[in-house]
């Protein structure tokens, strides 16, 4: 039998709607921000595998959804920051386009769903969204933000992102 794979479908949600569900996603799991993300993967029943991304040359993750389990991929040229970042966009694409898409009973079902990321569409968007707001809280944000002056360094050590991710949720909370 031939598997057929299917790729993510966009939501079309909002930053704001995408967010907030995040944020319900990491309370519900008992995710705080700064803690592994590992343990969460293995909770929904996923693994990370660490290696060789084979054709794919890129330092971008990928994920591969089946009945019952999924594997995210993360290359081995990049930092531990990124792979945090990485995971946490993958789980977005398994919350958002594999689990959510399914829950909706208008929507066709996937069975099986593969995400690598090339380019910046609708449902790369969302997955970053998704993985800002998971790692890095809305309102646990701005008040770290608040309470270590803007310090976009200490902010990224806080919540064990780069500091590119932590200016970027910054910039899109419109702090900076």
């Amino acid at each position: 039998m031939t598997i057929t794979w299917d790729s993510p479908k966009p939501l079309n949600w909002s930053r704001v709607d995408v967010s907030a569900l995040a944020a319900d996603v990491a309370k519900e799991l008992g995710f705080d921000p700064g803690e592994p993300i590992e343990p969460i993967v293995e909770k929904l029943g996923g693994e990370i595998v660490y290696g060789d991304m084979g054709e794919d040359d890129s330092d971008s993750g990928s994920i591969r959804i089946e009945p019952n389990k999924f594997t995210i991929n993360i290359p081995l040229n990049t930092s531990p920051l990124r792979d945090r970042f990485t995971i946490a966009h993958e789980l977005g694409h398994y919350v958002l386009h594999y689990l959510l898409h399914n829950s909706e009973s208008s929507r066709k079902k996937i069975t099986h769903m593969r995400a690598q990321r090339y380019g910046s569409d609708q449902t790369e968007f969302e997955a970053n969204w998704f993985a800002a707001a998971f790692l890095m809280p809305t309102e646990t944000f701005r008040g770290v933000y608040a309470s270590l002056g803007g310090d976009l360094l200490k902010v990224a050590e806080h919540f064990k992102v780069s500091p590119s991710a932590a200016s970027v949720r910054a910039q899109s909370l419109r702090l900076i």
